[in-house]
């Protein structure tokens, strides 16, 4: 992303390096508009108010790279000196020194101050990155915008990854038009800029985060650039008078400022909603005269840290993750001192590191071996990393009973995952029993909590089963969409089929176990299409149960926290971290959070309404066990609770279960609500 466009708009002593303007000119206000685009990342990062589409930054890089490197590529092949190791090796020497520094440090870090999970975590993203694949990684991980995606140490390098991979395309298609037809060029790149942008539309509401992540539905935004550096070279091409691109320019900044500010992450993004970071950066690009582009956008202070974004878009991520991990409740540097500290790895990166890489003189088949052999060199540590769990064995015993107990839970067999349309393991999640059944139908939640269900049943001699699928609501035919889940709607439901199906077949079920995330305001679709809230879809689940004459246990959902539980804890117990938070005013040994630290659940009251309304339900109080005047608890000492933010470990699972009894109340007419019985 940023490297790209860092590299041949500014003067270099490289022999095999020419500036990238057709006219030979180096552009300062290039490197001003490279400043507006990382300071809007890092703004946006940083958690600043008012700059919550920040995120536009990265489009605008996408448009200033097509036209600087797509444009580069396109003269030297019309020219006939375009190499492909020429090529390679100018980028290697612009992009790989300071991302290698940069994972180097983190390393160190990594393994003075990381959880097991934590470094596993990097040393996966850490290979993904030295390959060019961290887009491809991170699509099947969380969406760019989840909360969880602040706890992905190099999330900043997904674009890094849909550039180098543009740039192995981009090169074969224009040497391939130049010999069939040259003149084919400018269409076929028109074209595919055109049908990129289409998938990019439909994509963004079909599968939002491939839409985000992926070359096809991103390569628009750089064809653009690059379609604007083909432009230019044509002598037909149009220069706008002084005063169109006077209002022009100000018009795109104008534009610009109204996107930064008045976006939302929620937004369907990119799709419609990047043209106008995209045009308004082509704009800005077509009008070097403009009296914006020559007075503000080549302003010195612009001009400095448009040389140093690359650096600075490489340092700025990591730096506020560990500011989030060192201090996970709050209290960590205020976005400001965040904003200021990473400027200064980012310029001693940009002086000490990419300068003189950049001008040092070799032979491309010398840089390219020796790049290469520097990348497997620092893929070993990060694979290490990976492969190791996250080399518990640095830490004490304890630390490494968390990480095993942690990985244990993470890895249940009887959860299904994405895709899947039936029961997991049936021999082992589903045993055949002639006494009375505990069944837990449900989610991952079901899934988290169902260890404390399975000691109840045997401490009470019922068998036990489990039916759980990722995110899929246990419910009679009710499911919704997940985004970048495409047809996981039609997959929970043909799961939900066989549940339900296995309960009709199985008399001897006598108590099912209804466990999940049940957000209040969670709009469901049944098997017509049609829209039905919560509360519906849990009545009707419940009625169909109970008229089955089975026992119906509506469990609340435990509390979700907005911080790493597992983190807090493990982090107290590692020497380096544990120094780290107690000068952010961390105190160690706390096991509870209470107030802004815990996600609402409105969902609570409906759940318990439900139970009221069936004389054969019990509505299951798991904050009841887990809450008290403290707060929530998410662990003890020597005991995680939780393995992440909302999900259970086995440990957490029976002290939420407590004491509960699955017999049957006493008093069968009456209709037990609060699950303490």
């Amino acid at each position: 992303m940023i490297q790209e466009a860092t590299l041949d708009t500014s003067r270099s002593a490289e022999p095999d390096s020419a500036p990238i303007a057709w006219a030979g000119a180096y552009r300062p206000d290039i490197d001003g508009m490279r400043a507006i685009a990382v300071l809007a990342v890092v703004v946006f990062h940083a958690g600043f108010s008012g700059v919550f589409g920040g995120f536009i930054g990265v489009d605008v890089f996408f448009v200033i790279s097509g036209y600087l490197i797509g444009g580069q590529v396109f003269r030297e092949a019309v020219a006939g000196e375009f190499r492909f190791s020429r090529f390679y090796a100018r980028r290697v020497r612009r992009i790989l020194p300071a991302l290698y520094v940069l994972l180097a440090v983190m390393f160190g870090l990594g393994a003075l101050l990381l959880t097991p999970l934590e470094l596993r975590e990097l040393g996966k993203e850490a290979f993904a990155a030295i390959f060019g694949a961290s887009n491809l990684l991170f699509y099947t991980a969380g969406g760019y915008f989840d909360p969880a995606s602040d706890h992905l140490p190099l999330l900043m390098s997904w674009s890094l990854g849909v550039e180098e991979q543009f740039y192995i395309v981009f090169p074969i298609l224009v040497l391939l038009c130049l010999k069939i037809r040259p003149r084919l060029f400018m269409p076929v790149l028109v074209l595919g800029t055109l049908v990129s942008f289409a998938g990019s539309i439909v994509l963004t509401h079909l599968n939002p985060k491939a839409a985000f992540y992926l070359l096809p539905t991103r390569a628009w935004e750089l064809g653009l650039g690059a379609i604007l550096a083909l432009s230019e070279r044509r002598s037909s091409a149009w220069t706008p008078p002084r005063p169109v691109a006077d209002v022009a320019a100000f018009t795109a900044v104008a534009a610009l400022a109204a996107a930064m500010a008045l976006y939302r992450p929620a937004y369907a993004f990119p799709g419609w909603y990047a043209l106008i970071p995209t045009i308004a950066a082509a704009i800005l690009i077509a009008t070097p005269d403009s009296l914006l582009n020559r007075k503000v956008l080549s302003w010195s202070p612009f001009v400095f840290i448009g040389k140093i974004s690359y650096s600075w878009y490489l340092w700025h991520w990591p730096l506020f993750f560990l500011n989030r991990i060192l201090a996970p409740d709050g209290k960590g540097l205020p976005p400001a001192a965040l904003l200021i500290l990473s400027v200064i790895p980012a310029a001693a990166s940009w002086r000490w590191v990419e300068q003189p890489f950049r001008r040092r003189v070799l032979g491309e088949t010398a840089v390219l071996a020796r790049y290469g052999v520097v990348a497997a060199l620092i893929a070993l540590p990060a694979l290490f990393f990976f492969l190791a769990d996250g080399w518990p064995g640095r830490f004490s015993p304890a630390v490494r009973q968390m990480s095993r107990t942690v990985s244990e839970a993470r890895t249940d067999p009887c959860l299904a995952p994405y895709g899947a349309v039936s029961p997991q393991n049936p021999a082992a999640c589903l045993p055949t029993s002639a006494a009375p059944r505990v069944l837990v139908l449900g989610d991952s939640h079901g899934s988290a909590i169902a260890p404390g269900f399975k000691a109840l049943a045997a401490r009470e001699g019922f068998g036990f089963g489990q039916i759980t699928k990722s995110s899929c609501p246990p419910l009679w035919g009710f499911a919704r969409e997940i985004p970048g889940r495409v047809g996981h709607l039609a997959q929970c439901q043909a799961f939900q089929r066989e549940a339900f199906a296995y309960v009709e077949r199985h008399p001897e079920i006598e108590v099912v176990v209804l466990a999940s995330y049940w957000p209040s305001d969670m709009i469901l679709t049944d098997g017509k299409g049609a829209d039905v809230p919560l509360a519906d879809a849990l009545d009707d689940t419940v009625a169909r149960l109970t008229a089955a004459r089975r026992r119906v246990i509506l469990v609340d959902d435990v509390p979700t926290f907005r911080f790493d539980p597992y983190g807090r804890i493990v982090g107290d117990l590692i020497p380096a971290r544990a120094m780290a938070q107690r000068w952010f005013s961390r105190t160690p040994g706390v096991f509870a959070a209470r107030g802004d630290e815990i996600f609402d659940d409105p969902a609570t009251a409906v759940l318990r309404s439900t139970a009221k309304a069936h004389p054969a339900a019990t509505f299951f109080d798991t904050k009841a066990r887990l809450c008290g005047a403290e707060g929530c608890r998410y662990g003890a000492p020597g005991a995680l609770y939780y393995f992440d933010f909302q999900h259970l470990t086995a440990t957490g699972a029976g002290v939420a279960t407590g004491d509960f009894t699955l017999r049957p109340p006493a008093a069968s007419a009456g209709n037990p609500t609060s699950g303490t019985d």
